[in-house]
């Protein structure tokens, strides 16, 4: 059955409802008959299940519990009734998330309140000071664009290119480029990848009203060679460490969209889902010239908890810690300087964010340690209860994430 939606922040959800949807604060759900409470308690799960009728043994755990000794938050005697739905009255659940275990095989997640999760920075006494010297570091450092053209992909209305130019510590990275021909200044829409994701080109057809642009970091992207373990790349110290220059060449990509003659420095927006939604969240707390900013599943936020939710990518980087003999405590401190958490109070933009509530691979936890630590007031998120990990192939997001971006740049 296909998603139904319901804005908010937003949620869809293809749960048979019991009521309509009811406005909160924060948007609009069904607090209590879907799995996405936005409303006050008591609660109620009262939802179609993919499992046979009749009895049924009910647990509910919490989510940061998952890699260890389960947090059983509720048992209960259940029936699942013979149109195949289930009622469980939950109570008082505190804010976050939990999973529902509905006999030996029936797993999914619920949230209650999302945005009352609470897990405050943790950044190091010289967080500021560390990137603040970072940045001064690629300031001095000439970005000298390269550009290759794309003849298959250009055409009467855009033209495409492949750009290089340099980062931190000298190293090549860049970015592919669908720009207008024809004469005057057009809103940027500058999009950051996902983890180890291929690169793909622009239809210079599809919007000839902007500027696309589509960022490789290091070692990816563009310049992916072989899937790698770049979460542990020199994890030994925080001035070694991947996403250090990752993250430099993510603001580097906001240098060159800005120093663009067609491009409208007024209208620079970013988007990007997984590690590109963790990127989105780094260009904006790092360079006001973004204006606007639409993250999906973002990657990389709160590492302790991260641990705690799920096993991959943290088992990698476990290992890489083991072999380098680095502890836990030391592991967690070097990995705080690059925890998107501790940059979210930097982001004043407009932001609009997704999240699946089913995604184990960047579980909701996480994607909110960022959300709401956000310095911003003016935010809004978009639940997919029945999404996991790939917000990508949900139809509705992009023309919810370009309306955002057409009001906010309109407003400009």
């Amino acid at each position: 059955m296909r998603s139904k939606l319901f804005l908010i922040g937003l949620a869809f959800t293809f749960i048979a409802a019991c009521n309509h949807p009811v406005e909160t604060p924060t948007g609009s759900s069904i607090p209590d008959n879907g799995w996405l409470f936005l409303g006050e308690a008591p609660y109620t799960l009262n939802t179609k299940v993919n499992a046979a009728p009749g009895p049924a043994s009910f647990c509910l755990v919490t989510d940061r519990s998952l890699m260890g000794e389960p947090e059983v938050i509720k048992e209960a005697d259940a029936a699942i009734a013979a149109d195949s739905t289930l009622c469980v009255e939950l109570g008082t659940l505190e804010p976050g998330f939990y999973q529902v275990r509905l006999r030996d095989s029936v797993r999914f997640n619920i949230g209650v309140q999302p945005d009352a999760v609470v897990s405050a920075p943790d950044a190091q006494p010289d967080f500021n000071a560390f990137w603040e010297r970072t940045f001064a570091e690629l300031e001095t450092i000439p970005l000298e664009p390269e550009w290759v053209e794309i003849p298959e992909y250009s055409n009467e209305l855009r033209s495409s290119f492949d750009v290089f130019y340099k980062s931190l510590g000298g190293e090549t990275t860049g970015c592919t480029v669908c720009i207008p021909n024809a004469p005057g200044k057009y809103p940027v829409y500058l999009q950051y990848m996902g983890y180890g994701a291929a690169p793909f080109r622009f239809d210079p057809s599809a919007n000839p009203e902007r500027i696309d642009i589509l960022v490789s970091v290091r070692g990816q992207g563009i310049f992916k060679k072989a899937a790698e373990r770049w979460i542990c790349q020199g994890l030994a110290d925080k001035d070694t460490y991947y996403y250090r220059g990752a993250f430099c060449d993510v603001k580097r990509a906001v240098d060159f969209a800005a120093s663009l003659e067609k491009a409208d420095t007024d209208k620079i927006v970013a988007l990007g889902e997984s590690q590109g939604g963790a990127f989105t969240f780094i260009a904006a707390a790092t360079d006001r010239r973004i204006k606007v900013a639409a993250p999906a599943v973002p990657f990389l936020g709160d590492y302790p908890d991260y641990a705690r939710i799920v096993d991959w990518p943290m088992n990698q980087v476990f290992e890489e810690a083991d072999r380098l003999g680095i502890g836990r405590e030391d592991l967690f401190r070097t990995l705080s300087y690059f925890d998107v958490k501790n940059f979210a109070p930097r982001i004043t933009c407009p932001v609009i964010m997704a999240f699946g509530l089913q995604d184990p691979t960047c579980p909701p936890h996480t994607n909110f340690s960022i959300y709401n630590n956000l310095g911003t007031r003016d935010k809004r998120f978009v639940c997919v209860p029945t999404c996991g990990h790939a917000m990508w192939l949900e139809p509705a997001w992009p023309p919810i994430r370009d309306a955002f971006f057409s009001k906010i740049c309109v407003n400009l």
